[in-house]
């Protein structure tokens, strides 16, 4: 009638912790949280998991928004300086390091932001451009940089529309 062979289903049971009458337990172990006294918010971890440390991986360095926000500008002008560079590569026939800044430049910016974040100061310095790029500089550079990037087509279809013009005078 009692079998009393050791069944799978018994080594689970052993295994979950014993829950019963522990008002909050944790939610990391499942041992008692703590006694709650009826004020503030109830216990979620018991005193050994709020004193583990915490998880590798994770910033010891409190960063507020205004400090993200200025690193994201800093790292955007260092982007826009890096663009200069490769535009100022061009014209001495450098066109594969001009693609290769320009290919390298979104890694480059997300690099810079996670080093930015750590020093506030540093991207007050960069913002302010150490004294050398205003922003009329800036916007001519910008339009330098469009005007880069349309001449090489403007002249390959001059080229070809010459070239078609002499073909239509021999043919007459």
């Amino acid at each position: 009638m009692y079998d009393f062979i050791d069944s799978p289903q018994e080594d689970q049971l052993d295994s979950i912790p014993e829950t019963v009458g522990i008002e909050y337990p944790c939610t990391n172990c499942g041992r008692e949280a703590g006694p709650y006294r009826g004020r503030g918010r109830k216990p979620t971890k018991c005193e050994t998991c709020k004193t583990a440390a915490p998880k590798s991986g994770t910033s010891t360095v409190k960063v507020s928004g205004k400090d993200a926000n200025l690193a994201a500008q800093a790292a955007t002008a260092l982007e826009n300086l890096n663009s200069l560079l490769a535009f100022i590569v061009m014209p001495f026939g450098l066109h594969a390091t001009a693609g290769a800044i320009s290919s390298g430049n979104p890694q480059f910016k997300e690099m810079a932001y996670q080093a930015l974040l750590t020093d506030p100061e540093l991207c007050r310095t960069i913002m302010k451009g150490g004294g050398v790029m205003s922003g009329g500089m800036m916007l001519g550079l910008a339009y330098a940089s469009l005007g880069a990037s349309v001449v090489p087509t403007a002249i390959m279809e001059v080229k070809e529309k010459r070239a078609a013009i002499e073909a239509a005078r021999v043919d007459e």
